[in-house]
This record gives C-alpha cells, structure tokens and sequence, in this order.
C-alpha cells in the first residue's frame, strides 16, 4: 500500500474519463478528505459535513452551513469554506465551531493553512495571512491579473498572475517570476509540477521544475489527477495510471468510468458522477461502494 502522508488534492472537474447521469434522488456529494480512518465528506444537498470510518461504519454530521469549496484537516481540526463566503472552523468530533474570516463584501478566491498560519486570497486580487485563531491579519500582496490559484510551501507563495507563474516570500517580498504560459499542479519538496498550455488552451502534459526555476522536464503526457508522498496519477487514453515523482515507473491502474476524481489514498479512489453521486473503488477498480 502506498503511504499518503499530506496529500495535495487536485479536484478535477470533468477529466477525460465521462459517465452517464444518476438519479435525482441520489446525495450530491461535493467534496471527499481522508484522514487516518475517517473519511469526511460535504452534502451538497443538505450544505453539511460528515464522515464515517474507512470501513463504512460510524456515519456522523460534523458541521452544517459548510460549502464544497476548500477543506484542509490538519491533526483534529477542519478548515473550510462557508456557506457565508468566509473561512471557519471545527473539531472533527463537530466541537469548537469558530469563524476565522468573514467575507462581509469580499469574495474568496481560496485558501492554504500552513502551520499556525492561514493564507487566503480574495477577488480581484489580494492575498492576506491570518493566524489559525484568527489574530493578526495582515495583507500580504494586491495582484492585479491573479488567477486564484496559490500554493504555499514553506517560506513561499507560489501563484498564477496573467499567463505567468510567480512565487514570493510569505511576506510578500522577493518576487520572481518562473514561467509562462503554464497551470500549477501542485507543490512538493523542491518541485513545482505544472502544465504547458498547447495552442489549443489544453494543458495536456505533466512537467516538472525545482522550486527556483531551473531543471524544466516533461514526466509524461496526459492530465494530472493527484499527487502523494512518493506517486502522481494522471488519466491518459480513458486510463488511469499512477508513476514515480519523477515520472518513471508508469503504470494503468483502472479504467473506471469517472466524471470527477474526489481524491486518492492509499488504496482507494474517490470520485463522483455528474448527477453528484460519488462512490470509492480500489485503485484496481474493485469493491465499488456508493456514498449514501
């Protein structure tokens, strides 16, 4: 099995893998986070939160007012995005419910929780850093093209702005710029992994670079999907495959049918039809179970 220790989700809507719809009665399930032995899962229906053990017992409403915008769980904390516009907060026994950030006009791009620190964007451009008690807000950089997408690292903000890829200090300084024309995948050690943009506006290969720039290099070719301790998935040709970091090792692991792909630990695969049905498959495509 796969160690996932931190995993960094990308939650791709409409990959190439298609599916037909599902009944309208089924649960509209938003987003999927597995921490240890619990999965916690948002009902888009319902605006709530819940989880259930990895062996499917236990089900539990965590929070309500909660939106299918961002989750970080980190240790017996969840962060999210409410339905209020804002970013709060609750114990994954559903205690201690607090509001951090409270929109009022703003609008969130999204958000990053690294250590003590909380890093959220607003439209049309700013980015702020707030304490995870929510103390000391500060305004980190106002940038006029940015795209929403950041990435935190350490002492770094990496971000889109325009058609370029830029990282900064926490604090807003020594700004550079890396690339053009490119799509931020995720950030891992000293690696930013990316998509080239084609002619098409397609961002069809999987590349890498070191975190100051240099050692640009193409893994493979398809549409990335998530990224763990020591493998990335990506879908290729209806396919499923799973390779080393660096791009070595590539290997099919399924060719289920998925609309959306919810997350990958371990094991499993989460994802989700476009009725809002989500089920969780081995990485083999066996033991289909649905989320009810």
């Amino acid at each position: 099995m796969k160690k996932n220790i931190g995993l960094l989700m990308m939650i791709i809507l409409g990959v190439a893998l298609l599916t037909g719809c599902g009944s309208s009665e089924t649960a509209s399930i938003g987003m999927v986070k597995q921490s240890g032995d619990w999965i916690y899962y948002t009902d888009n229906k319902e605006e709530a939160l819940y989880k259930m053990k990895t062996d499917w017992t236990g089900k539990a409403k965590v929070a309500d007012n909660f939106a299918s915008g961002y989750m970080v769980i980190q240790g017996d904390t969840i962060y999210y995005s409410d339905m209020d516009g804002g970013i709060s907060k609750v114990q994954t026994d559903g205690t201690g419910k607090a509001n951090i950030v409270g929109m009022g006009k703003e609008s969130i791009f999204g958000f990053e929780v690294s250590g003590d620190w909380i890093y959220y964007s607003t439209k049309p451009g700013s980015i702020y850093k707030i304490k995870t008690v929510g103390t000391e807000k500060t305004k980190i950089a106002d940038i006029g093209s940015f795209k929403g997408d950041m990435k935190v690292s350490g002492e770094m903000i990496y971000y889109a702005a325009g058609i370029s890829l830029f990282k900064m200090k926490t604090d807003g300084t020594e700004v550079i710029k890396l690339l053009e024309n490119v799509v931020m995948l995720a950030v891992k050690g000293d690696w930013i992994y990316y998509g080239e943009e084609t002619d098409k506006g397609e961002y069809e290969n999987i590349k890498r670079m070191k975190t100051y720039g240099t050692e640009q290099s193409k893994l493979v070719k398809g549409t990335f999907t998530a990224i763990d301790e020591d493998s990335f998935y990506y879908s290729k040709d209806d396919w499923l495959y799973r390779a080393n970091l660096d791009g070595t090792a590539a290997e099919k692991m399924n060719q289920v049918k998925m609309w959306s792909i919810l997350g990958i630990y371990g094991d499993y695969i989460y994802y989700g039809e476009y009725s809002g049905a989500a089920y969780r498959v081995n990485l083999d495509g066996s033991n289909k179970k649905q989320f009810e």
